[in-house]
């Protein structure tokens, strides 16, 4: 009998142990709403870089009372209660405690919260509380010195006590982030930091100095492989702050930020796939000239040599496809060589033009804008400052209305026909799919600008040459 008891004692304990793993790995988040909320139902929602995902649905199992669970736990960061209105009631951090209440009430949902079970919700909505209290005490003092200065009244004690009332706030943030370390909350509040630069920084005779010391801190205080973080509104702030303020405009500072930030977001195969995407989206179609080489390092460097989420087989030959065709015409590579057909039927190159730059343009006889742009290449052409030749591609391969239009029209320059090739097709060589397009080469047919403005070309020259 002892023996039978001491098995059945054993098999309980084992199902209660499975019991409590199988239940590890559950949310059940139960929120209560104190006062005559109405709604029959409530969205879980998350931040997901720049984006906000719905997650869960509950419905009300009591007026004001509802339960979001699943049998699978929630990825880490913060996440929003949405009416189902659309309108975000309050914001909770989820870690890997996910069974717990929250109770709060309509009037204020952030100071009326109280949270059992979640050390982390807990330790947040303490923090925000704190931190309301001062905005309150802040936004008072900044009242009280806008109303002195209306009346011309001496505001420097107020100043000075609202100078202490911000170091409070940043102190009791630093001490927060410190006190807890290991934390969600702490990791939060550390990556919301800014760079403080050193006043013998700031004070040097060397004016880079600050900026250098600046970009070299950036990345401190944020974990950027933290897939937590991702799920918050900082994540994507800080990256596209970086890329907006401190990253040199140019296409190898971008790309060389990119690899960087990618480097930091490692081992996380989820972030690096969220920033590839997000790259990726920047620059496939970019607004400016020459960033095309971006999109180009994207798929050569991480679609190509590792999987990235969310990249089927036929998106992957897609980019690739994408990417090769137009590497061949990034800036300063030569110029793919085209030979077409003239007016009288003889072949010709723009590589036996001899001038300083060549124009390339491309036009159709049916197009209107590319009348727009042939009275400004007449302008262009006929300036003695720029030793410039244009070789005008027709588009169209009605060769006798070609020829009527380029005469009626007066194309300056070599006019031949693109329809009429013994190189490769025009528009798989320089990705042509609308009309009118130029491209400018420097004397040795090498791409020095694309997708330019007939009436741009004057000023970009100028630049070009200083």
């Amino acid at each position: 009998m002892i023996n039978i008891m001491k098995v059945i004692l054993l098999l309980i304990f084992v199902l209660a142990l499975d019991n409590n793993v199988v239940a590890s790995d559950k949310y059940d988040i139960k929120i209560k709403i104190d006062g005559q909320f109405k709604d029959s139902a409530l969205l879980l929602t998350s931040y997901y870089g720049e984006k906000i995902k719905i997650i869960d649905t509950a419905f009300a199992v009591k007026p004001g009372e509802f339960v979001f669970s699943g049998n699978n736990k929630l990825p880490g960061g913060i996440y929003m209660v949405v009416s189902m209105d659309k309108k975000k009631l309050f914001e909770f951090i989820v870690d890997s405690d996910q069974n717990f209440t929250m109770n709060t009430n309509e009037s204020n949902y952030a100071l009326g919260m109280k949270v059992n079970g979640s050390k982390e919700n807990v330790l947040f909505y303490s923090y925000l509380i704190h931190n309301e209290k001062q905005f309150q005490i802040n936004k008072s003092l900044v009242s009280k010195i806008d109303s002195l200065k209306s009346i011309n009244e001496d505001v420097t004690y107020y100043k000075s006590v609202l100078d202490s009332v911000n170091k409070q706030t940043i102190d009791y943030k630093i001490k927060v982030i410190d006190d807890n370390k290991g934390t969600f909350v702490s990791a939060l509040l550390n990556s919301m930091r800014d760079i403080e630069v050193p006043d013998s920084i700031k004070n040097s005779s060397d004016s880079t100095l600050p900026f250098r010391y600046y970009k070299q801190h950036y990345w401190d205080y944020i974990d950027l492989s933290d897939s937590a973080l991702l799920r918050t509104p900082v994540y994507m702030r800080k990256v596209n702050q970086y890329f907006e303020q401190v990253v040199i405009f140019h296409p190898d500072s971008v790309i060389n930020a990119i690899d960087l930030v990618i480097s930091k977001a490692r081992p996380s195969q989820e972030v690096v796939g969220y920033l590839v995407w997000h790259f990726i989206s920047e620059y496939q179609n970019p607004k400016f000239m020459g960033f095309d080489k971006v999109f180009v390092h994207l798929v050569d460097e991480y679609f190509s040599k590792e999987s990235i989420a969310n990249t089927t087989p036929s998106i992957l030959i897609s980019l690739q496809d994408r990417a090769n065709k137009i590497r061949p015409i990034l800036l300063y590579q030569s110029a793919p060589n085209m030979m077409l057909v003239d007016s009288s039927g003889v072949l010709k190159s723009f590589n036996t033009i001899t001038n300083n730059y060549t124009v390339l343009f491309f036009w159709d006889s049916d197009c209107g804008i590319c009348s727009k742009e042939i009275i400004e290449l007449n302008k262009l052409y006929n300036q003695s400052d720029y030793d410039i030749e244009v070789f005008a591609v027709n588009v169209n391969s009605d060769l006798d209305k070609w020829k009527k239009s380029m005469i009626e029209k007066k194309v300056p320059g070599i006019n031949v026909n693109g329809t009429r090739s013994a190189t490769k097709d025009f528009h798989d060589l320089y990705d042509i799919y609308g009309t009118p397009v130029i491209y400018l080469l420097d004397k040795d047919k090498k791409i020095i600008a694309k997708r330019i403005g007939a009436n741009k070309i004057t000023e970009f020259i100028d630049n070009y040459e200083k």
